[in-house]
């Protein structure tokens, strides 16, 4: 075929594939109407932040309407008293990922807004809020705003760059050099996953000299930040999980009861693990015995934790990072990413958010110990297996 004939049956295609293009991009629809009413909190509401109760807040509005009836998306904007909301200084999705004209907030969130607006300890300020109604690229600011007047209260002026557990009710004693450490999982929060029993504790800065001292106390019914004396522990041994935050004054205490592995295909746990110390559940010496599915053996897995804070039992499932994870046939050891646990799913589907066993290492009728590593001092959270 001639060359200037192909170059033309070219361009031509091109010229076609631009035509499509451009009337694709006008049959996309991104009209909408905005947010015509604000419902809740009222105007200029006045709310005394106490970030330890556990106390929320309810955002609401009207509906947008996208023209062609598809779905919209919400997020709420935070600014200064007169700002205009060009460069609104905080912005957070509605409920439900955005899908809700409703945003529930706590105070412990309105606190950190608070301070991100620029208020101090103690300090009473007024913020303006509104909504922005979301379809695709098409934004639309609500037609009106509100004030909403915010008292913080107090707190630590300096939050400590790390934190230590140390007394005779924790694993390694009351020798400060021998203080276990918490893992901080942003400034002025940290965590730890640790055996309690009949003592005292501290918590303190660092390890070494004289450092800073902090404890928890009850402040009417909240578990609160205080300095210079101990927390005190009583009755049978317990594995707890506490969360130190200073940037809201507030701890929280809570029992882990128990820590099992779900395996999927079974649709049942293998084994609950024993505590083995220093925020590890290790269970030894189990014999695998995989379920044969009509697509081969079945390798999914999870763990789920239990956890009670005093007001019952709560599942907290240890899931993978993804609904589903790669094979891991011929990668074991599986990478720090791979074994990371993600904390925030919460999932309790039986096959979904799921690790795989490298059943090339991991065959049937192998004898193995698994565990669950929620040690401060390591990179990240996670589960393991080794057989023998």
């Amino acid at each position: 075929m001639p060359k200037n004939i192909i170059l033309f049956f070219f361009l031509t295609c091109i010229s076609l594939l631009n035509i499509q293009c451009k009337k694709d991009e006008r049959d996309i629809n991104l009209n909408l109407s905005g947010v015509n009413d604000l419902f809740t909190p009222a105007d200029a509401k006045y709310i005394k932040l106490d970030p330890k109760s556990g106390a929320t807040e309810s955002f609401e509005w009207g509906q947008a309407k996208a023209e062609d009836g598809s779905l919209v998306l919400y997020e709420v904007a935070f600014d200064q008293e007169n700002g205009d909301f060009s460069h609104p200084f905080y912005t957070v999705v509605s409920d439900n990922k955005g899908v809700l004209n409703k945003l529930t907030l706590t105070h412990a969130d309105l606190n950190r807004i608070a301070t991100l607006g620029g208020s101090d300890f103690y300090v009473r300020k007024k913020y303006k809020w509104t909504v922005l109604a979301t379809k695709g690229t098409n934004v639309k600011q609500a037609a009106s705003a509100r004030i909403i007047d915010l008292e913080r209260p107090g707190g630590f002026d300096v939050l400590p760059a790390s934190l230590y557990i140390s007394g005779t009710a924790t694993e390694n004693g009351d020798v400060l050099a021998n203080a276990l450490p918490m893992k901080k999982l942003k400034d002025g929060v940290f965590e730890i996953f640790t055996k309690l029993k009949a003592g005292t504790y501290k918590l303190v800065d660092g390890n070494s000299g004289t450092p800073k001292q902090y404890y928890i106390y009850n402040d009417n019914g909240s578990n609160t930040i205080g300095m210079n004396n101990q927390t005190t522990v009583t009755g049978a041994d317990k594995i707890m999980r506490i969360t130190i935050d200073f940037n809201n004054i507030a701890a929280s205490l809570t029992e882990v009861k128990s820590v099992q592995l779900w395996y999927c295909a079974g649709n049942t746990f293998w084994m609950t693990l024993p505590y083995a110390g220093n925020g590890v559940w290790r269970y030894n010496s189990y014999t695998v015995n995989y379920t044969v599915m009509p697509w081969g053996i079945e390798q999914r897995h999870k763990y789920k934790m239990v956890l009670n804070d005093g007001s019952g039992d709560k599942n907290l499932w240890l899931n993978y990072a993804a609904t589903d994870s790669p094979d891991q046939d011929g990668q074991y050891p599986s990478t720090l990413t791979y074994k990371t646990i993600n904390m925030d799913r919460n999932d309790d589907s039986q096959w979904d958010w799921s690790w795989k066993f490298d059943r090339t290492y991991l065959t049937q009728g192998s004898v193995a110990d698994f565990w669950v590593s929620m040690r401060a001092t390591d990179a990240a959270y996670t589960v393991n297996y080794q057989k023998h």
